[in-house]
Order: C-alpha cells, then structure tokens, then sequence
C-alpha cells in the first residue's frame, strides 16, 4: 500500500483533532481512531441527506 503524504498545515489540524478527540472520549486512543470517527461522521451525514431526500423528508 502506498503511503499517505499529508502537508503540514492539514497534519496539524488533524493533530490539534486528536487531542480534542483524545480528551472527550478519555481513552488512549491514535491518528486512525480520528480518521475512522471522521469517516463515520462524514457517512452518516451524507447518507442521512440522501436517505431523507428519498423519503421525502
């Protein structure tokens, strides 16, 4: 698998999310549990609009 290369500025932000991330859960948690939780915020707010658009709602 290729590496991911991530500027230094979008590293930081992540960064700065980790530690946000790190204290609400209060777990010993690393840079993959953030990515993960991201991905099902992002999922889940996508495929929330899509599943309300096709209900109607």
């Amino acid at each position: 698998m290729k590496s991911l290369k991530i500027d230094e500025i979008t590293y930081k932000r992540l960064n700065s999310l980790l530690t946000d991330f790190i204290d609400l859960k209060k777990q010993d948690l690393d840079m993959n549990d953030l990515l993960n939780e991201l991905i099902d915020n992002y999922q889940e707010t996508i495929w929330g609009t899509i599943g309300a658009n096709a209900g109607g709602g």
